[in-house]
């Protein structure tokens, strides 16, 4: 299972109206994103073209763990036997090895201001290590889907990793606008033997009502630049620890754009390093 709730002092608990979380702060960092395209003193981390991802198998890995798969999606049932599912984000591995040489390396002090830097932020989470666990990903998002009558449609995330440990993961998701956490979703996870390997499944879990309603925002903007100027200031980073022992097993930092590209979503991994 897991728990929701809205971080930097906010106690009260998350609530279920729209209104709730879409704050007035919210719509405010929002605006304020699409005021200063482009970006005016904060610098656009350059990385690599979208073109160029089509088709590559990049892996997640931090021997001996690895992420099998990552997807965000939104599913809508048309009648009694009939999915029809669109992948906004996703990664997925086909043909996975457990070591990739091929992963470029990106500056973790380029991302420090993107994401929460004090207690337990992402500066000290390296600094603690271990720094092989650390990886940044660059999605570009498809948003080429019609939201109008939502009413029935599934908002969710699943995501799969493996291990040669048996252990008790905790996932730690937060969402965070102009570097400062909004949202967190804290979830448990219980291995299951397969194959040789412990498997851990985060399967359909629902998608908060924050990521709902920037979906839907960012949806009603005419331009993509636009689309991509609110992105600039909107990160989400992911650490999975051991529960028992604290150890951080993977960190990754998620930083997005819109995909232009006739292929759908696509993504490219990075290691996270300190030259």
């Amino acid at each position: 299972g897991g728990s929701e709730e809205l971080g930097d002092g906010l106690d009260k608990p998350l609530e279920n109206d729209a209104e709730g979380v879409w704050s007035p702060d919210i719509e405010q960092s929002f605006q304020e994103a699409l005021a200063i395209y482009p970006p005016c003193g904060r610098r656009k981390i350059i990385l690599s073209d979208e073109g160029k991802m089509y088709g590559r198998n990049e892996l997640i890995a931090s021997d001996p763990r690895r992420m099998l798969e990552y997807s965000a999606f939104m599913e809508v049932q048309r009648d009694l036997d009939n999915y029809s599912k669109h992948l906004f984000v996703h990664i997925g591995q086909t043909n996975p090895s457990y070591s990739d040489p091929l992963l470029e390396a990106v500056d973790i002090r380029q991302i420090y201001d993107k994401f929460p830097e004090k207690k337990g932020g992402l500066k000290e989470l390296f600094d603690n290590g271990p720094h092989n666990t650390f990886f940044l990903v660059k999605f570009w998002a498809d948003l080429s889907v019609n939201l109008q009558d939502d009413s029935n449609f599934f908002y969710g995330v699943s995501s799969q990793y493996e291990s040669s440990e048996n252990m008790i993961i905790t996932s730690s998701t937060k969402v965070c606008s102009f570097g400062k956490q909004v949202v967190e979703k804290v979830e448990t996870e219980y291995a299951r033997f397969e194959n040789g390997r412990y498997v851990f499944r985060i399967h359909r879990s629902p998608l908060c009502e924050y990521m709902i309603n920037f979906i839907h925002k960012l949806k009603h903007l005419p331009e993509k630049y636009m689309m991509n100027s609110v992105l600039e200031n909107f990160t989400i980073l992911q650490v999975l620890t051991n529960r028992d022992t604290l150890e951080t097993l993977l960190c990754i930092a998620y930083v997005f754009e819109v995909s232009t590209s006739e292929h759908g979503a696509q993504h490219h991994i990075y290691r996270l390093v300190k030259d």
